[in-house]
């Protein structure tokens, strides 16, 4: 990435002046004479010159990001040519105010030319360049030490430039990447020379009392993943030149990667003010990550996916501001790991609630599907909490039907067993096709009866005209059969319908148990049935029945008395005719 040069701003006198520069060697740079006439190898006679002015001006400390391993200057090819840049190294080095640089990223370390090692003052102002990432690629962390070939430890790059400056690191660190961009004054290498041409040394004094680092900030060259990869700007923005001149900045462009001098220059810092980020110890960040799986955990499970995605949105928005500010007060949080722990629990949650919702829906299927109407069971295996095993009060219409002279029948039969059994059978087909035409249930078989129910455990709109209309078509679909048979069976049906609260649910033993219902409403049912015979009607319904019906419904009332085993009265009616549009 190119740094786009910005107007030099005066620092704010509230804010503590910055410790650290850079110099650095950009695109820019190369492309402006008399670096991009000649090889980079061959700018050492500049580099000489440039570190002999900044140590004019007592910097604490200059370090040089760069590796020199080759020269021209032998007597081959320009014997004397690196004279001016190994005199600035004596100067500098010897006095303690310079620190330049090897890299060890493989067995055979890249070092500077021995003369150069030589010219400085020996090992001890050489210090290894390390920025080795973590497992996942991405450099988050800074050593204080690194070992020696022969044995031993020396400070790191970093760690020697901030010993240097007063304060000596004992411990790795993570590195401090919450600093703004604009705390750290850079500068372009070839405006820093420009201004030496000029004669315009004035402007050097801004790396008076500084750590003052010199390194590439190229496009492709030593660049880094770093834990700031989040962030819009990485790489440090390249100031005006300090004694004016061409703004010759090309477009800041986004990157994903970082030149290792920033990351060099942030680790600088972080030793410097040891404001590494303190991690949460295990325990917290266990506990923390048990806290926020439950919650998400039970979030996912209770919501539709719909919310439960626009809540693990909410909750990643959420815990990106907490970690970005806990990251602000110097405490750094595993927010990613989090957030693709919750991404991942979502996954799981809802494809769990997918196979368990199916595995709800066969079973409420096949324990409903003989004793239910296939539209009802349908209707529970789309919206299974609809059931509940536990009793609940319920508003529900109740049929009963009976065979009429079933017992004198029976005796007539008790040669043809498989006869009566047909003809019980065709009188339950009878009754259980209109029953669940009609959005009812039949809850069970008694004998010669037959129970059917409305408004459990599905809730219905209006079940008492649901189960009036049910009578008048079991009446009329029991004449027509009895038109059409070729013997001399005949059905003779009375029924009883009432309505009311009950108790819904599944009663039993706990190895065998039925879904039901319970209530006066279910004993007036059968009642009435049972007061067909003394009025010889055949459909009887009681005043809970007939104020919920339409005003066309034919109804005459017969009586009103207390049926057996009722202490209040009832209002007996007789449901005539196919008045409720029945057919």
């Amino acid at each position: 990435m190119l740094p786009q040069a910005v107007t030099l701003k005066k620092e704010n006198p509230d804010q503590e002046p910055s410790a650290i520069a850079l110099i650095v060697i950009d695109e820019v740079t190369h492309n402006t004479p008399p670096f991009s006439e000649i090889p980079e190898v061959a700018w050492t006679p500049y580099l000489g010159e440039v570190i002999s002015a900044l140590h004019e001006v007592d910097p604490l400390v200059i370090g040089l990001d760069m590796i020199f391993p080759k020269t021209i200057a032998t007597q081959s090819l320009a014997p004397g040519y690196d004279r001016p840049f190994l005199q600035s190294l004596a100067r500098a080095g010897r006095n303690g105010k310079l620190v330049i640089s090897e890299a060890r990223l493989s067995e055979t370390p890249i070092k500077p030319y021995p003369g150069q090692v030589l010219a400085i003052g020996g090992g001890d102002n050489v210090r290894p360049v390390h920025l080795t990432p973590d497992n996942d690629n991405i450099v988050r962390r800074h050593p204080a030490f690194l070992p020696l070939e022969g044995g031993g430890a020396v400070h790191s790059f970093a760690a020697e430039l901030s010993a240097r400056a007063g304060v000596s690191p004992k411990d790795d660190a993570l590195i401090d990447f919450t600093a703004s961009v604009n705390e750290f004054p850079t500068y372009r290498f070839s405006d820093i020379y420009e201004c030496l041409k000029s004669g315009d040394k004035t402007a050097l004094g801004l790396f008076k009392n500084k750590i003052v680092l010199i390194g590439t900030a190229l496009d492709i060259e030593d660049r880094h993943v770093a834990a700031n990869r989040l962030q819009r700007n990485k790489d440090f923005p390249i100031l005006s030149s300090p004694c004016g001149g061409e703004d010759r900045a090309p477009e800041q462009l986004v990157r994903a990667s970082t030149a290792g001098v920033f990351i060099e220059a942030r680790a600088v810092q972080t030793f410097l003010k040891s404001s590494q980020p303190t991690l949460l110890n295990w325990v917290m960040s266990f506990l923390i990550s048990i806290i926020i799986l439950s919650l998400s955990t039970f979030m996912f499970l209770r919501l539709n996916p719909l919310l439960g995605l626009i809540g693990l949105l909410l909750a990643s928005l959420t815990l990106y501001f907490v970690s970005a500010q806990l990251l602000a007060a110097g405490f750094l949080v595993p927010f990613l790991p989090w957030l693709l722990a919750m991404g991942l629990l979502f996954i799981g949650a809802y494809s769990y609630r997918v196979v368990l919702e199916g595995q709800s829906k066969r079973w409420v299927t096949h324990a409903f599907r003989h004793y239910l109407s296939p539209t009802l069971v349908a209707q529970l295996a789309e919206q299974p909490e609809a059931l509940r095993l536990s009793g609940e009060r319920r508003r529900v219409a109740v049929l009963f039907a009976d065979l009429a002279g079933f017992t004198s029948t029976s005796e007539q039969m008790a040669g043809e067993p498989e006869v009566l059994v047909e003809y019980l059978n065709e009188f339950f087909q009878i009754m259980t096709a209109q029953i669940e035409r009609h959005d009812g249930y039949v809850d069970k078989f008694i004998g010669d009866a037959v129970m059917g129910v409305w408004g459990a455990p599905i809730e219905i709109d209006n079940p008492e005209e649901k189960a009036a209309e049910a009578a008048l078509a079991c009446a009329k679909a029991v004449a027509d059969w009895n038109n059409t048979v070729e013997n001399d069976l005949r059905l003779k049906i009375r029924i009883g319908v009432s309505a009311g609260e009950v108790i819904a649910g599944n009663l039993g033993s706990r190895s065998r148990f039925n879904y039901t219902v319970i209530g006066n409403a279910v004993n007036r049912a059968a009642r009435l049935e049972q007061e067909n015979k003394r009025f010889g009607t055949v459909v009887l319904v009681d005043e809970h029945i007939v104020k919920r019906l339409p005003n066309s419904a034919a109804v005459r009332l017969l009586d009103e008395t207390s049926l057996r085993g009722q202490q209040k009265s009832t209002k007996i009616y007789e449901l005539e005719g196919d008045t409720l549009g029945v057919s």
